[in-house]
C-alpha cells in the first residue's frame, strides 16, 4: 500500500501567501447522490463536496445504477493496471458522448478491434518519432503567436486561439498541405459547440432509464456532430497520394490475412478521434497554463530566465524538450486543471473495490480533478507551485496521483506528442508576449468532455 506523504509543518506556515487560482466552492455538507448529481448534470466539479477531496473510494449505489470513484492511488492503479481487463471498456455515457464525433475509434473502443488499431497509432507518436512532428508544432506556434500580436493588446480570449492552433497542428501532421489553414478553426469551433451542448452527467441513465432513451441528444449537440464529421470527411478527401507519414501509415496498416486495419469508416473515425484528442487537451492545459503565468508574476519570471538562455528564435526539438521549469509550469497547470478530468470505466465482471461490492455494469471512476487535489498526496493541494514537479520532487511524489493523460493499457497514446508540442508554443509565445490578467476578472474552470474555462479566457498581452 502507497504510504501518504508527510508534509512539513513549516510548508503548512507558508500556505496563506500561496497563488491559489479559481475553482468551484465544494458544498459543505456530504455527498448526497441526488442533490450531487443534479448539481454535477452541468458541470459535475460542482458535484463534489468538501468530504470528497478527502475520502479514498466514494461509493453511489443508485436507483438504477452503481458508481464508485477511485480516490487513492492503490485503487486506482487496481482498476486501471493490475484489472485493466475488466475494465477496459469505457462506461456507456462516455461512449455515447463521443460516439457521434469520433464513432468507434481508440478513444471508446474496446477488444481486438481497439488493440489492433492502437498497434497501429501508438508506434508513430512514439517518443522516437515526435521530432519529425516538430517543424510542425514551430509553424503552428508562430502563426498563432501573428494572431495574437494582431489582437493586442486585448483582453484577448486565447481559448478559441489555442484551440485553433493545438488543431492545425494535428491537420499539418495528417494532411500536410492539403487542408487550409481556416479548417482547423473550423473544427475547433464545432467541437467547442458540440461541448457546450453535452451534458457533464447524465441524470437519466444513472436513474436506470434504459439506454435508447437516456442516451437521447439536443438537436444542438447532433448539428454539431455533424458539422465536425462533414469537416473530416472533406479533409480526408482532399489529401493526394502519397499521404503525409502518419495518415499513410493508418491507411497501409494490414492484418495477417492481408485485409485492411481500417476500412474508410474507421479511417475516418480514427482521424476524427486523433484531431480532437490530439488537440483539445493541449490547447485546455495551455489555456490553463497561460492565465497560471500570467497571474503569477514570478513563475513567468523564471520562464524568462530559462528562455532566456536559448538562442534566439523558437527552440528546436532538443532545447525545447530540456526546458525544465516550463516542463513543471505545464504539469502544474494539469494537476490543477486536468484536460480531462473524469476518467470512466465500466466493470465487465464482478469486483470488490476494498469492502465495496462492485457488480457487472456497474461505473468505477478516477477523477483525476479530485486526485490532483487530494490533501493526502499534495501539499497545499489547492495551491499553483510549479517547482513541486522539478525532477528531485516530482521523484518523491507517489505513482499514480498524477494522471493527466490516463494511466494504464489505454494512457494517452500522444502523451510525449503533447508536451513537446506545448512547450515549443510556450516558448514561442513567452519570447513574444509579457501575459497579464484584466483588472478583477478571473476564469471559472467548467467540465463538460473537457475542463475548459466557462466564459474564455481573457489575457492581456503585451509585446516584447
Amino acid at each position: 500500500m502507497t504510504a501518504p506523504r508527510r508534509r512539513p509543518s513549516l510548508r503548512a506556515m507558508q500556505a496563506a501567501a500561496d497563488f491559489v487560482p479559481p475553482m468551484p466552492r465544494p458544498p459543505a455538507q456530504p455527498w448526497r447522490w441526488l442533490p450531487s448529481l443534479i448539481l454535477g448534470r452541468g458541470d459535475i466539479l460542482r458535484a463534489f463536496t468538501e468530504d470528497a477531496y478527502r475520502r479514498q473510494v466514494i461509493p453511489l449505489r443508485l436507483p438504477g445504477r452503481g458508481l464508485v470513484i477511485a480516490n487513492h492511488p492503490d485503487v486506482v492503479r487496481h482498476v486501471f493496471v493490475a484489472h485493466a481487463e475488466n475494465y477496459e471498456r469505457k462506461s456507456w455515457f462516455m461512449e455515447q458522448a463521443l460516439e457521434p464525433v469520433v464513432g468507434d475509434s481508440l478513444f471508446i473502443n474496446h477488444g481486438e478491434a481497439w488493440a489492433e488499431r492502437r498497434a497501429v497509432i501508438a508506434p508513430a507518436l512514439h517518443p522516437s518519432r515526435i521530432a519529425a512532428f516538430h517543424p510542425h508544432f514551430v509553424r503552428a506556434a508562430e502563426e498563432l503567436a501573428g494572431d495574437l500580436a494582431r489582437a493586442a493588446p486585448g483582453p484577448v480570449d486565447v481559448a478559441p486561439l489555442f484551440a485553433a492552433a493545438t488543431t492545425r497542428v494535428m491537420m499539418l501532421s495528417l494532411f500536410g498541405e492539403a487542408v487550409p489553414r481556416e479548417a482547423a478553426a473550423a473544427v475547433a469551433e464545432a467541437f467547442a459547440a458540440y461541448q457546450a451542448a453535452a451534458e457533464s452527467v447524465d441524470l437519466r441513465y444513472l436513474l436506470g432509464l434504459p439506454p435508447w432513451l437516456a442516451g437521447r441528444q439536443s438537436r444542438r449537440a447532433r448539428l454539431a456532430a455533424a458539422r465536425l464529421r462533414a469537416l473530416v470527411a472533406q479533409a480526408l478527401a482532399a489529401v493526394p497520394e502519397p499521404a503525409p507519414p502518419l495518415l499513410a501509415a493508418m491507411r497501409a496498416a494490414r492484418r495477417p490475412d492481408g485485409t485492411p486495419v481500417m476500412d474508410a469508416e474507421a479511417l475516418a473515425n480514427e482521424v476524427a478521434m486523433m484531431l480532437l484528442a490530439g488537440s483539445e487537451t493541449s490547447a485546455t492545459a495551455m489555456t490553463w497554463a497561460a492565465y497560471l503565468i500570467a497571474a503569477h508574476p514570478a513563475t513567468g519570471a523564471a520562464l524568462d530566465e530559462e528562455l532566456a538562455a536559448l538562442p534566439p528564435g523558437a527552440p528546436d526539438a532538443e532545447q525545447a524538450a530540456g526546458l525544465t521549469f516550463a516542463r513543471a509550469v505545464l504539469s502544474e497547470a494539469m494537476r490543477l486543471y486536468p484536460p480531462v478530468a473524469v476518467l470512466s470505466r465500466q466493470a465487465r465482471a464482478a469486483d470488490r473495490i476494498r469492502r465495496f461490492e462492485i457488480r457487472p455494469g456497474d461505473t468505477v471512476m478516477a477523477v483525476p480533478w479530485l486526485l490532483h487535489r487530494h490533501a493526502m498526496w499534495w501539499d497545499r493541494p489547492h495551491a499553483f507551485i510549479p517547482e513541486r514537479f522539478l525532477p528531485e520532487s516530482a521523484r518523491r511524489q507517489p505513482k499514480f496521483t498524477w494522471i493527466p493523460f490516463g494511466i494504464g493499457p489505454r494512457i494517452c497514446a500522444g502523451a510525449a506528442f503533447g508536451m513537446a508540442e506545448m512547450l515549443v508554443f510556450l516558448a514561442v509565445l513567452l519570447r513574444r508576449f509579457r501575459l497579464g490578467v484584466p483588472k478583477g476578472w478571473a476564469p471559472a474552470p467548467q467540465c463538460r468532455l473537457t475542463l475548459r474555462p466557462k466564459q474564455g479566457m481573457r489575457l492581456l498581452l503585451a509585446a516584447r
